[in-house]
Formats: C-alpha cells, structure tokens, sequence
C-alpha cells in the first residue's frame, strides 16, 4: 500500500491525525497537485479551514491546478 493510500485508510476510520502525518511527509518530499490537496482535504476534516485553503491557494499559485 502507498503512503497515499494508507493516508486515505486513516481519513475514511477518522484518523486525522496520522492522515495529517504522512501527508505532510509526503508534500515535503513532492509538492505535487494530489499530495497537497490530499493534506488540504485532511486539514478540512480537522476544522483548519485557513490552513485547507492556504494549501489550495499554494497549489493554484504553483500552476499544478488547471
């Protein structure tokens, strides 16, 4: 299983927590358009609504969003 699917399995059981985890090791390691939405999506589960959308506004000002 892929660290973004493991991130996925701990979102869907309501595990923000180690979700948040792999997935902001994952955006360290590649900032793609997926792993940032991906820990925006996880941001929203856990009530960081800025945070959510500082990562969207990232990823639209990074051109990987069209």
């Amino acid at each position: 299983m892929s660290p973004m699917e493991q991130a996925q399995v701990y979102l869907a059981q309501g595990s923000t927590c180690r979700a948040a985890s792999i997935c902001k090791r994952l955006v360290e390691e590649n900032p793609s358009n997926e792993n940032l939405l991906m820990l925006a999506e996880v941001y929203m589960q856990q009530g960081l609504t800025e945070d959510a959308i500082d990562l969207h506004l990232r990823a639209v000002k990074g051109g990987m969003i069209q």
